[in-house]
């Protein structure tokens, strides 16, 4: 038996490893590489399950603008390896469309297994919702003013004077289907119930439901302005008095009163006159006779209508001294 084997073991070729490629080891490497690869690919356990896959819109041109609402996420049944169903959360997949050729219109655009790029050994047996439907528009910018409405009155004696909004004019920017026909907007209600005095509102503003989606809840501020009721009034016999450097030249005026037509507070009481003043300036006024217009001066709280008349007659005489 020891010969028999001895004789078995001579005739085995002893290997020559001087005879072997330089590059074995990287070769050697490779095998291993390989071996885990297919392992992972092949030899794993496989898996379903569904992901969720954003929609990504690329290159739409500035002066277009989608105009409806669609899904923003794909619901996708794949099935595979493992260790690659569990990398797919890790990795920025998405479900892209180009629309960087489209122009304004309706257009279906189907979701196909090859238009989501998986990782390879990945399979995707169903994507909800199969096709996706996009409406795109021209893009609109407009500015539009705020429009008041109010609700009761205000205290007795008082008016409402005007509604200032800031801002006073709104930029939006939109789709022309949703845009294009607005031509302002309108501020919910404002109650100015017994107010006697002005008053600052915050207002929503009245916003059908596709601006609303749009823009979004949208508040602006409104100044209430409330004022006392006024009455036309003429206020007689106001002195007109002269302005200027002082001189010695005789100066005479015709007339030397005048009228005012005036808006006055409901409440006013006593003499009016005493509280406006006319006035005229002499000036580089050089002797002669000249026209001049009349300067009034009054309280903001009366608002002049007309002076009557709205300019006298300057007489300009010598020095008294020659």
């Amino acid at each position: 038996m020891e010969k028999l084997v001895k004789q078995i073991i001579r005739r085995v070729p002893t290997p020559n490893f001087l005879n072997w490629p330089n590059n074995w080891g990287l070769k050697l490497i490779s095998l291993i590489f390989a071996v885990l690869l297919w392992y992972f690919v092949v030899g794993e356990d496989k898996v379903d399950t569904t992901v969720y896959i954003p929609v990504e819109i690329v290159n739409l041109p500035r002066e277009l603008v989608i105009a409806n609402q669609f899904k923003k996420q794909l619901e996708v049944t794949v099935s595979g390896p493992r260790g690659l169903i569990s990398g797919i959360n890790r990795q920025r997949i998405t479900r892209t469309i180009n629309l960087a050729k489209t122009t304004p219109g309706t257009i279906v655009i189907r979701n196909e297994p090859e238009t989501i790029q998986f990782p390879r050994g990945v399979t995707v047996s169903r994507i909800q919702p199969t096709h996706i439907t996009l409406l795109v528009d021209e893009l609109v910018e407009k500015e539009l003013p705020v429009q008041a409405r109010t609700t009761g009155s205000p205290a007795s004696g008082y008016e409402l004077g005007g509604v200032i909004f800031e801002p006073q004019v709104i930029k939006i920017s939109g789709p022309k289907a949703v845009v294009g026909k607005e031509r302002l907007f309108t501020a919910k209600p404002i109650d100015i119930s017994g107010l006697k005095s002005s008053k600052t509102f915050q207002v929503p503003l009245e916003l059908r439901s596709a601006l609303l989606e749009l823009m979004g809840e949208t508040v602006v501020t409104a100044n209430v302005v409330i004022r006392e009721k006024t009455t036309e009034k003429t206020i007689v016999d106001i002195p007109v008095h002269l302005t200027g450097p002082e001189s010695d030249r005789k100066v005479t005026l015709e007339p030397s009163t005048i009228s005012i037509r005036a808006l006055l507070p409901l409440s006013s009481r006593g003499n009016q006159a005493e509280l406006v003043e006319a006035s005229v300036s002499t000036e580089g006024l050089s002797v002669g006779t000249h026209r001049v217009q009349v300067k009034i001066t009054a309280p903001e709280e009366i608002h002049i209508i007309e002076a009557i008349p709205s300019a006298v007659t300057v007489k300009i005489g010598r020095s008294l001294g020659k």
